[in-house]
């Protein structure tokens, strides 16, 4: 290959170069962490286009979140400039939403459908569940959601999966799918994995709209193809056939999204769905030491689960990891502070990161950075787009472009307080139910002389809102529409001045006022198209907690799974513990205890150039210390990469219960004999459908009951830890 236009020998080694050069037909690029993945698929993009003559509009990228792929749009567009962007650069959800915008009424879709976020999915769960008079307490409305949706990234249907629902909690759960799936249609809803399964849907049964999109989309190109799940697969699959020009990049080492449905055989079997692809790897680092990368290869080198790579970096070995064993969580915290501030001098504090296994190991870690008032932003709170008040204006919006969005309409019926009480709320589903329509063509053609006149009054005062923001929508632009639809409710005014917190929601609807002005300047849509108003209401459905993160508030303190695809000059991995890191819940399972190895894995490629770790002797657990064991991760870490110190202070404790019984796994053979604490007799008999807490694993249902007396042993499908088993007479369970 010539330099050519793009001068790609300048700016690229020479494995980059051959993946971005690949002719046609599929490939695989298997990118470590900081080998520039990223630039790979942007010159690529750029190559197609100035070097192969490949019209954009016949180009496609696709990745997982809105920050990675607005970076892509980012480079694509300084590297093609007078050029056009290819026709896509977005997420999947994003891809799919496009798909559905435009082909949906094919499926029956409404083409101004709503998308649903978790909080509306698990209101629509609790509803289906009333229906179905399955009490919460037993099958807990996240825990339902959960397995609905591991149902739907592998395509199945609820009328499949009813099929094949065997146990106690499966067979009720394909009840609550059903029902699910009936709200959501009423509600004019999608949620986030009917996106993917919809648009698969299109592509494989619609012939019409499967060849057009393929004839029109002759490259496409994904990112971190390790997250992907099943449907995922299929829908590249729906795009490009199995032959066709696909450049899949990711990394098998840095998948870790196993818990919510990725297939890490998608990218360990890709010839499979993807004959005769080529495969290269990318092994040159250009974020790391040396001594980093030796570190972390050596621990994830210990996972059977992947192909095999060794990276390499010419910036120099650095220095050492610093362990740090800490003797409880205070401790670790005020060493950690501590660090960091000794590094202050050499790194700005937005180039410094504390990464963690779990969020409710941050306490601590705050307590002490605010102590020595050290700036730091915590990732992974809230969202701003479900904090409550925000929520409320945007289910006011969907309400004025689909007012047929009754879950909308029922969160924002009395809101603010408008005289329309829960019995009237209640007496208006009933009429809607019973005349089979949603409850806006109640409101609009039914007699409301069938409630009280208090009431009757209220709900033709809120038809009549409705019908006059509609009528304001189609003259107004979306910041004034917005401004209208406070003055005209009211809502602001529910807030007052002098309450903190009211203060701090009234700050939060001005700066959704803000977001939609922006919005509206940078990205609207021609109307010919997609109206401004869906667009935007479509934009706040797919926004994530780190695309609004900003590195320039302070030290980040994160969980391991949000700093995936970030950096930092300096990374303290806290917390190096069995029940941590590994988490409880991988039991014994090793596709489960290597995907936690990934994590930590990912965890230590974040760092440029130091890396620090911690484990507690011991940490309090709901109140109470527990004796802690390190992780046996650290004992994979090459000994020679790492220096090690302790607390002057290290606790040390008689041991007379192990944690090791609540995670389920026997302590090193080194370590000495503990007590076993037997359950107590004379307890309740357990049966099928019980709502049980365990002491680690937290609360769960029996689906499941094998033998009898000592011998008895519970299947119990956890809210948190998913389907364990357990023998009875040592399960200590606490019946609820």
């Amino acid at each position: 290959m010539s330099d050519g236009a793009l001068d790609l020998a300048r700016v690229l080694n020479p494995e980059q170069i051959a993946a971005v050069t690949h002719g046609d037909g599929p490939q695989l690029v298997l990118a470590g962490a900081g080998s520039g993945k990223t630039r790979v698929i942007t010159y690529r993009i750029g190559w197609l286009t100035l070097e192969r003559g490949v019209d954009p509009a016949a180009i496609a990228a696709v990745t997982f979140t809105n920050k990675a792929a607005a970076e892509m749009r980012e480079r694509a567009e300084n590297l093609l400039r007078r050029y056009p962007l290819p026709t896509f650069v977005g997420t999947f959800h994003r891809f799919c939403l496009v798909l559905l915008r435009r082909y949906g009424e094919r499926l029956g879709l409404r083409r101004d459908f709503a998308i649903l976020d978790t909080d509306d999915q698990v209101s629509l769960i609790k509803k289906a569940l009333e229906i179905e008079q399955l009490a919460e307490t037993a099958f807990p409305p996240r825990t339902v959601l959960g397995a609905i949706s591991a149902a739907k990234n592998q395509l199945v249907s609820h009328d499949a999966y009813e099929r094949t629902a065997t146990n106690f909690f499966e067979v009720r759960v394909a009840r609550v799918y059903r029902r699910y799936q009936r709200l959501l249609g009423e509600a004019s809803g999608v949620d986030f994995d009917d996106m993917i399964a919809l648009a698969v849907k299109l592509l494989a049964e619609d012939d019409e709209v499967g060849e057009r999109v393929r004839r029109r989309l002759r490259y496409l190109l994904v990112d971190e193809f390790q997250d992907t799940n099943h449907a995922q697969l299929r829908l590249v699959r729906e795009l490009v056939g199995a032959t066709g020009n696909l450049t899949a990049v990711g990394d098998e080492d840095q998948g870790i999204y196993r818990w919510r449905g990725a297939d890490l055989g998608n990218i360990l079997e890709f010839e499979k769905s993807f004959p005769g692809a080529v495969v290269r790897k990318l092994e040159r680092n250009y974020r790391s030491t040396q001594t980093i990368l030796d570190a972390s290869g050596a621990v994830v080198a210990h996972n059977q689960g992947r192909r095999g790579k060794r990276l390499w970096t010419d910036a120099g070995a650095g220095d050492r990891l610093e362990l740090y064993r800490a003797s409880d969580e205070q401790d670790e915290a005020r060493w950690i502070v501590r660090t960091l501030q000794g590094l202050r001098g050499r790194y700005p504090l937005a180039q410094m990161a504390v990464l963690v296994r779990t969020n409710a190991q941050t306490r601590a870690i705050e307590e002490e950075l605010l102590r020595q008032e050290v700036p730091y932003s915590l990732v992974g709170g809230v969202r701003f787009y479900e904090r409550a008040e925000v929520k409320d204006l945007i289910a006011y919006l969907r309400v004025v472009r689909n007012p047929r969005d009754t879950l909308s309409m029922l969160r924002v019926l009395n809101q603010p307080p408008r005289g329309i009480g829960r019995g009237t709320q209640e007496q208006l589903e009933a009429r809607a139910a019973e005349l089979g329509q949603p409850l806006w063509d109640v409101l609009l053609h039914d007699d409301l002389g069938r409630f009280a006149a208090r009431a009757a009054k209220a709900l033709q005062g809120f038809r009549d809102l409705v019908r006059g923001l509609q009528e304001e929508a189609a003259e107004l632009p979306l910041p004034a529409l917005l401004d209208r639809l406070l003055e005209r409710t009211g809502y602001a005014q529910i807030y007052s001045k002098t309450d903190p917190e009211d203060e701090a929601r009234l700050e939060n609807i001005r700066e959704f006022l803000s977001a939609a002005q922006e919005f509206t300047e940078r990205e609207a849509v021609a109307a010919a198209e997609d109206d401004t108003l869906t667009a935007f209401l479509d934009h706040v459905a797919l926004v994530s907690d780190l695309d609004s993160w900003q590195a320039e508030r302070g030290v980040a303190l994160m969980t391991l799974h949000s700093a995936k695809g970030l950096e930092f000059k300096a990374v303290v991995v806290a917390g190096l513990e069995e029940g941590l890191l590994p988490h409880f819940n991988s039991g014994h399972k090793r596709e489960d205890l290597e995907e936690e190895r990934r994590l930590l894995y990912v965890g230590m490629t974040r760092a440029e150039e130091r890396l620090f770790l911690t484990a507690c002797r011991r940490r309090r657990i709901a109140g109470r210390y527990q004796d802690q064991e390190e992780s046996p991760f650290l004992a994979e870490v090459p000994q020679e990469l790492l220096v090690a110190t302790e607390s002057p202070s290290l606790f040390v404790s008689d041991r007379t219960r192990p944690v090791y019984e609540f995670f389920g796994r026997q302590p090193a053979a080194a370590l000495p004999e503990y007590e076993v604490e037997e359950a107590p007799r004379g307890r309740p008999a357990v049966k099928r459908g019980a709502r049980v807490r365990h002491a680690t694993l937290g609360q769960g249902v029996v689906i499941e009951l094998e033998g009898a007396g000592e011998d008895l042993k519970l299947t119990i499908f956890f809210d948190r830890a998913g389907r364990r088993k357990l023998l009875a007479k040592y399960a200590s369970l606490e019946m609820l």
